[in-house]
């Protein structure tokens, strides 16, 4: 007799186990391409009496991200445009979640599946189920079906009602018009027309501006130009050494780059035939549409380039300062400020970056904040030590005076569900035992949301998790700044948050739930060797905050390898001086 087929469900994040068709049907495996902690699926698998499970608890920690890197290194050096810009290298980097996918289905198969005789049913369509279907060469059922406009416009809609209508017009425009063709008509005369040398800051989001601009803080006799390829970048107020601008000020029709992007398309079409197929991962990805915004992406970054190239050679800029060199809107100026001989300088806008985990380093220099920050780019990439600066935006000054701490638990909530994660979930692990904490401790609950969280929907998350007993020491705020957040804050909390790092160096007890910890970047654990926080094992443990903070003792010393102010002198010569600076090696 033939050997029988597991029978596998593929759980969409958005979807529940008993929330549809997919209910009524016998499954030897459930396995959820979301994320939750191991609570919730011992407490799915006795529900349903069969396994569940979550994809992420195959990532392990940093090696399937350096497994992404080996895969994208076979296609490095072999899509270069006329200036030497490498787009395999640009645009390759945007799928590194479905790369890191790949990783996580191929380890799932030779845990779970080593036979390969498996059918695969989803409740609905996802990339990992496209994936897992390419590897195994295999149909994937679907219990939803959308056509593709339908699933747009619901998704659209979905988004729209969690939006202000700001984001939503600049979400459109960041859809619809991305090489600034339309917008570029108004904002000619935003044009910057300096005269004085100046360090260009690239931005698209505010917590990238609010970096670049606490380094423009220390060299107040200096000038600097922020660069919004978005207006979100933008802050209400800027330091009087720093003038703003829009990308789109800069942008410009050219024929030589409509010439330039027919060529590049022809030369990722002859890639996609010769250099794709030779490697096994490519083949899978390829078949799952994983490069499909390829083209696309193409001609957008020939017209960015173009625009960033303008401004360079239009204003005095003698160097970049890069706050995120993922993105490819803000990577490129720093890409052709290197190779045009100007100063290429990268900081990182959180605490740490693990993208060197698959991104090539491509600056001069580093600017990084502390010991912590250091150890952890040398252990994700191979840079030089000498191109690596300990030099944070000026002196730890957040926990001096010995003013008392505030009255709020505060929770520092992120947008779990952009990578997967279950947000009902992971609430309803945390807030009641952080509310009953709050009742004995005779404090309040801060819910501090992410720029990318809506308040709607987590208020209404909220109330549906909490008895209406508690819900009043809940307070869900967004848009505040974090400066006035943390100035409330009694103790904090997230998972593995960078916001971590800025409580402790401001002396605030803090807690990392590291039974929720599936970001496989090695984040947590770099906090917690260098004293971040303590790390939290069960959602029991959050019971226990009003005696650990009680006895909280902060550690000059560790807080000593989290922050190391940058001389200003030194500072001003890697940001405005010569290329050839020596650097002091990092600590």
């Amino acid at each position: 007799m033939a050997e029988s087929s597991l029978r596998l469900l593929l759980l969409h994040p958005e979807d529940s186990p008993w929330g549809g068709a997919w209910s009524r049907e016998h499954w030897d495996l459930v396995v959820d391409l979301g994320f939750a902690s191991p609570h919730t699926y011992e407490d799915w698998s006795r529900r349903l009496g069969t396994r569940a499970l979550s994809i992420y608890q195959y990532a392990g920690q940093m090696e399937g991200y350096r497994w992404v890197n080996q895969v994208l290194e076979h296609g490095r050096g072999r899509l270069l445009d006329r200036m030497g810009l490498d787009w395999w290298e640009l645009l390759a980097v945007c799928s590194y979640q479905e790369l890191h996918a790949l990783y996580l289905l191929n380890n799932f198969l030779r845990a779970e599946i080593p036979s390969g005789r498996v059918e695969l049913a989803a409740t609905r369509p996802h990339v990992f189920s496209r994936i897992l279907g390419a590897v195994l060469n295999r149909p994937v059922r679907c219990f939803q079906v959308e056509s593709g406009a339908v699933r747009r416009v619901s998704r659209m809609l979905r988004s729209a009602r969690k939006l202000r209508p700001a984001q939503i017009t600049e979400i459109a425009f960041d859809k619809w018009d991305p090489a600034y063709r339309m917008r570029r008509h108004f904002k000619k005369r935003n044009r910057a027309n300096l005269t004085d040398p100046v360090v260009l800051l690239p931005s698209a989001y505010s917590n990238v501006t609010r970096s670049e601009l606490a380094y423009a803080g220390q060299l107040r006799h200096r000038r600097f130009l922020l660069a919004a390829t978005r207006p979100s970048a933008l802050p209400a107020q800027l330091p009087n050494n720093v003038t703003a601008t829009s990308l789109a000020a800069y942008a410009r029709p050219s024929s030589a780059t409509e010439a330039e992007t027919a060529e590049l398309r022809k030369a990722w079409e002859l890639f996609l035939r010769t250099t794709l197929p030779e490697v096994k991962e490519f083949q899978h990805a390829t078949k799952a549409g994983l490069w499909d915004y390829f083209p696309e992406h193409l001609e957008n970054g020939l017209r960015l380039r173009e625009a960033w190239k303008y401004l360079l050679d239009t204003e005095p800029v003698a160097g970049v300062l890069c706050g995120d060199d993922l993105n490819y809107y803000t990577r490129l100026p720093l890409i052709l400020a290197q190779r045009s001989g100007r100063n290429a300088v990268y900081c990182s806008h959180g605490a740490l970056d693990g993208g060197f985990l698959f991104k090539l380093p491509l600056a001069d220099s580093y600017l990084v904040k502390g010991e912590m920050e250091s150890d952890y780019l040398l252990r994700a990439r191979a840079i030089e030590p000498e191109k690596i600066w300990v030099g944070a935006p000026g002196r730890n000054a957040f926990g001096d005076g010995g003013e008392p701490r505030g009255e709020a638990l505060v929770f520092f909530s992120q947008p779990y569900e952009v990578e997967g994660g279950r947000t009902d979930e992971i609430y309803r692990e945390i807030l009641p035992g952080l509310c009953s904490s709050a009742v004995r401790s005779g404090r309040k609950v801060i819910v501090k949301l992410h720029p990318f969280e809506s308040k709607q929907a987590r208020e209404a998350l909220v109330t549906s998790i909490l008895p209406k007993s508690v819900r009043g020491l809940v307070d869900v705020v967004g848009g505040m700044p974090p400066e006035e957040v943390m100035a409330r804050a009694w103790c904090g909390i997230t998972v593995d948050s960078s916001v971590a790092v800025e409580c402790a160096l401001r002396k605030i007890p803090f807690f990392l739930c590291g039974w929720l910890d599936f970001g496989s970047m090695g984040y947590l654990q770099q906090f917690a060797r260098f004293g971040v926080g303590r790390v939290l094992n069960t959602p029991e443990e959050i019971e226990q905050i009003p005696r650990m903070v009680a006895d909280y003792r902060p550690d000059p010393a560790a807080l000593g390898r989290l922050w190391h102010g940058a001389d200003p002198a030194r500072l001003d010569e890697i940001l405005f001086g010569t290329r050839q600076v020596r650097l002091d090696p990092c600590a």
